[in-house]
């Protein structure tokens, strides 16, 4: 599954994913001990699990790629981008510790709101002991006591106390905005089962269902996009954890910052359009 001169990079990501396992908890590294950091491992966990899915995926299809379903490898790595904001939110540099605790507790609320709706669409009693327990009153009150509440207007306030994650959020520059848009959209569209999923979920598939973003354009992106956002994700990691950055080496510390760096991608899309824009007759 090669494109021209360039492959899916399944060992840099391997390479990656066991940097970072180094300072998993899965390694028994120590637990984070302020919430900032908390959170923030968390989510480094949750991200390393994507990236250890995309590899076995991988290495399960490794004899037969044609059975070997490329979507779910699209959506382990639209999750990896979606897990980044969340990452680069809660452990923003600068912020005051009233901020940063305000951040947790929209986290909280947003937790809160999405599992009485849940549930409460299973029909599951709302009104159980399980549910009492899950009561945000005191997190609704700290988030109206905290300066940024109420300095905001009532829209803001609003946007607020619905549960939503994030509130004034900075964009995560790890791509250009175009470029981040245009993954994201190709990555969720393939899991979907319209046009772009039906076109790029296989190696084998019926020409009914042909498309430029074939299974193995797909496999490039996912793989590089995910490289280049667990790089970033792991580097900004251990400069918040001092102790853990302790644990890697100075070479892997390097290799890190070589495998941020979006030229691979980003020449591999200019080999697409120049070819792209070939005639076909």
């Amino acid at each position: 599954m090669e494109t021209n001169q360039y492959k899916i990079r399944l060992k840099e990501l391997n390479e990656l994913y066991n940097i970072g396992k180094k300072v998993s908890l899965v390694s028994g590294s120590k637990r984070a001990t302020t919430i900032k950091s908390a959170q923030a491992e968390n989510v480094v966990e949750k991200v390393l699990l994507h990236c250890n899915s995309i590899i076995k995926l991988f290495n399960v299809g490794q004899n037969e790629y044609s059975e070997l379903d490329i979507a779910l490898i699209a959506s382990a790595t639209r999750n990896i981008m979606d897990a980044a904001n969340v990452y680069f939110y809660i452990s923003e540099r600068g912020i005051s510790a009233e901020e940063s605790n305000f951040r947790y507790n929209l986290q909280l609320l947003n937790y809160n709101k999405n599992i009485k709706d849940i549930y409460n669409k299973l029909n599951f009693p709302m009104d159980c002991f399980r549910m009492k327990l899950d009561d945000m009153s005191f997190v609704i009150e700290e988030i109206k006591n905290s300066s940024i509440y109420l300095t905001a207007n009532n829209k803001e306030k609003s946007i607020i106390l619905s549960g939503k994650q994030f509130y004034n959020r900075k964009r995560v520059k790890i791509f250009s905005q175009d470029l981040e848009s245009a993954i994201f959209n190709i990555l969720s569209n393939s899991i979907h089962s319209f046009y772009i999923g039906l076109s790029n979920n296989s190696v084998e598939k019926s020409l009914v269902f042909s498309s430029y973003i074939d299974s193995s354009m797909l496999s490039i992106i996912s793989v590089e996009t995910a490289i280049i956002y667990v790089a970033n994700i792991i580097n900004d990691y251990l400069l918040l954890r001092r102790q853990l950055s302790k644990i890697v080496t100075q070479p892997e510390r390097i290799r890190i910052k070589d495998l941020m760096k979006i030229d691979y991608i980003s020449n591999y899309l200019e080999f697409k359009k120049s070819e792209f824009a070939k005639d076909i007759f």
